[in-house]
């Protein structure tokens, strides 16, 4: 039997249709309604996708498994990573640090979304990222929250740059 989402109640009428689903009416409270199951996916569905992506699965595959799409998908990660992921405290200590990018594309190649990445690339640890374009302005955010670190040198594939550099 199904219930009024406000208030409970089972005194339900039929009350027409709306694109082909039927309404309800709670005799109780006046409410009119149509869904009776909750919207979105279920949590197994969105940590299989977070697991494909950290696996190295591309963002349009996952919506196209999902049945879902791809902006569906990248709002799914940014929450998770919001929600899960601490940033590691300044020590001081970084004097080289990688900046890697990536990019996904949002249904068209010419929508890409940017992914700047910094790595210590002594331990291996994320400490910070950046979503955005690929332009000064959001490189610019990045490196600002960047300085707490002491960073002398950045540089984009660390281990071409020492075998060309040694620290002293």
């Amino acid at each position: 039997m199904h219930r009024c989402p406000k208030c409970h109640s089972d005194r339900l009428v039929k009350n027409g249709s709306a694109i082909g689903k039927p309404k309800k009416l709670c005799k109780t409270c006046g409410y009119q309604f149509t869904r009776t199951t909750p919207r979105g996916k279920p949590l197994t569905t969105k940590v299989n996708a977070l697991l494909w992506y950290l696996s190295g699965m591309s963002m349009n595959r996952i919506a196209f498994l999902s049945r879902v799409s791809v902006q569906s998908v990248l709002t799914w990660i940014r929450a998770f990573a919001k929600d899960h992921y601490e940033k590691p405290k300044p020590t001081g200590t970084i004097i080289i640090l990688e900046l890697d990018e990536m990019w996904h594309y949002l249904k068209k190649k010419q929508q890409k979304l940017w992914l700047w990445k910094a790595l210590d690339p002594e331990s291996g640890k994320l400490l910070d990222w950046e979503c955005g374009g690929r332009d000064k302005t959001t490189l610019k955010k990045m490196v600002d929250r960047l300085a707490q670190f002491n960073v002398q040198v950045y540089c984009t594939d660390i281990r071409r740059y020492l075998r060309n550099w040694r620290l002293p």
